[in-house]
């Protein structure tokens, strides 16, 4: 899990792909945690991303660093949200404080189950993890 998490924390911004009826969705991410031994990430319920999750909680992810070697990891999202969880997300990121508390009800934080990772370079090297 933390060479997952040190990958998507080294590019910054990655991409996460839903699904909205039968149309693929991808949007910008940037927030990733580990917590309770497991690679969290957060939204809020009142986004169409939340209910997309809430509808069909597979998920693929997609980043790339800046050696061109890049990182797809899918699984299914499945909630942890506490107000721990939120309180080490907020510690993590402090510009989430902006838009969510500890004490809100929108703030979500999720884990993937079930989550595989594949590594790969250009030269054609890859390597495969589960989490």
């Amino acid at each position: 899990m933390h060479e997952v998490l040190n990958f998507l924390q080294d590019c910054g911004i990655f991409y996460v792909s839903t699904v909205d009826g039968d149309k693929p969705k991808v949007r910008p991410f940037s927030f990733v945690m580990e917590y309770q031994n497991k690679l969290c990430f957060c939204t809020g319920n009142q986004k169409p991303f939340y209910k997309q999750l809430t509808a069909n909680p597979n998920i693929e992810i997609c980043a790339t660093a800046k050696d061109f070697r890049w990182l797809r990891l899918s699984g299914k999202a499945v909630s942890c949200t506490t107000k721990a969880a939120k309180a080490q997300a907020l510690e993590i990121m402090p510009a989430l404080k902006n838009i969510y508390s500890v004490e809100d009800s929108i703030f979500e934080i999720f884990y993937l189950d079930n989550a595989i990772a594949n590594f790969c370079s250009m030269n054609g090297e890859s390597k495969t993890v589960t989490l």
